[in-house]
């Protein structure tokens, strides 16, 4: 209840508002705010914009506003040269507005950021303009600079955001997305995998239902997998709440060719880990697009996920998306309990496109 007081009060609050929307002057820009604090994929589909920026005015001072729980994966990246942390909701967010303001921010660009707090986080910060694309179902949107701006069916999500920088004289089509390895996380796997053996991660669970295949279709590649060469090894990756996926999929594939990582290790660790395989079998959820920042081959399966919208675009990236039609009209997506849709997948179709990138 309170806290939707404090919304309908930033609502009433900002209803009068405004802002001018001539066209932003680059030269009177000195500290530009790039709001991506989501998930991991999310703002790593920003980095080819933080890069353009940074590429195209080295002067500028490029903040970047990041979650709490994957910031480290982007600390080192020499695009950014300050970090702020957020996750979301009002916790903190009269905090965070009073040490922005302090920071005296001329554009904010809200690459991925959560509403309704990610405008008026901006407008009360004092930035003079705030672009967000798309903006047509914001209820802040007329605080942006730009008009409203509906999304475009089959638009890479890379590509929302680059469309951003045209409002400061930036037009470049960059797909490589950064992530910058610290050598300490490398060091944990010193001497773990041999160059004469073949490692093929799985990664599992998903942020959602709806995305993940089914543990049965998993133990069925995998026994495929192991049959095929002895000197192929599969490595179980994932998050401390992905574990019992980890766990049933042991009892029934007791094989010293399997490796199991989940759970175990931090972000950090766990990016160094997926970039020393030699391919990742993934749905559409972080470590796939982690593997596509460090150039490991991937292979997507997904039917809830958009392949137009979110699969590897640099041309350097080896990947294969395997995407089938949805069977429930409509479909729930986020909401849904059982995903007979990812029955379509087969495992000999997994393993096909394995070999098809391995050789």
């Amino acid at each position: 209840m309170k806290l939707n007081l404090i919304r309908r009060f930033i609502r009433w609050h900002l209803k009068s508002k405004y802002v001018n929307r001539n066209s932003i002057d680059i030269k009177t820009i000195e500290k530009i705010l790039i709001m991506s604090n989501t998930a991991i994929g999310d703002t790593l589909f920003t980095t080819p914009a933080i890069r353009s920026i940074k590429e195209s005015y080295p002067d500028k001072h490029i903040i970047a506003l990041l979650n709490p729980d994957n910031y480290k994966l982007f600390e080192d990246n020499p695009c950014i040269d300050e970090i702020v942390l957020y996750k979301s909701k009002w916790r903190n967010f009269f905090t965070l507005v009073l040490k922005l303001k302090r920071m005296k921010i001329d554009l904010a660009l809200i690459m991925h950021s959560n509403e309704p707090q990610a405008t008026p986080l901006a407008y009360y910060a004092g930035c003079k303009y705030i672009v967000k694309i798309p903006n047509d179902n914001n209820e802040f949107n007329f605080l942006h600079h730009n008009p409203s701006i509906r999304a475009k069916q089959g638009e890479h999500f890379i590509d929302r955001r680059l469309k951003q920088l045209e409002y400061i004289d930036i037009h470049v089509k960059s797909y490589r997305m950064d992530i910058f390895i610290k050598p300490q996380w490398h060091e944990k796997f010193s001497g773990m995998f041999s160059e004469d053996e073949i490692y093929i991660g799985f990664q599992m669970g998903a942020s959602t239902n709806s995305r993940m295949w089914f543990p049965d279709r998993w133990v069925d590649l995998a026994n495929i997998i192991l049959k095929h060469k002895k000197s192929w090894n599969i490595v179980l990756t994932g998050s401390k709440s992905e574990e019992f996926l980890a766990r049933d999929f042991l009892l029934s594939v007791p094989d010293d060719r399997v490796i199991n990582f989940v759970g175990k290790l931090d972000i950090g660790p766990a990016s160094a880990l997926i970039d020393k395989l030699d391919l990742l079998v993934t749905p559409d959820t972080g470590p796939l697009h982690i593997a596509a920042a460090l150039e490991t081959p991937t292979v997507a399966i997904s039917v809830a996920g958009r392949a137009l919208e979110s699969n590897p675009r640099d041309s350097n990236v080896t990947h294969i998306f395997i995407e089938k039609p949805k069977t429930c009209n409509p479909c729930v997506d986020k909401k849904c309990k059982y995903q007979k849709c990812m029955l379509q997948i087969t495992p000999n179709q997994v393993f096909r496109s394995i070999c098809e990138i391995l050789g």
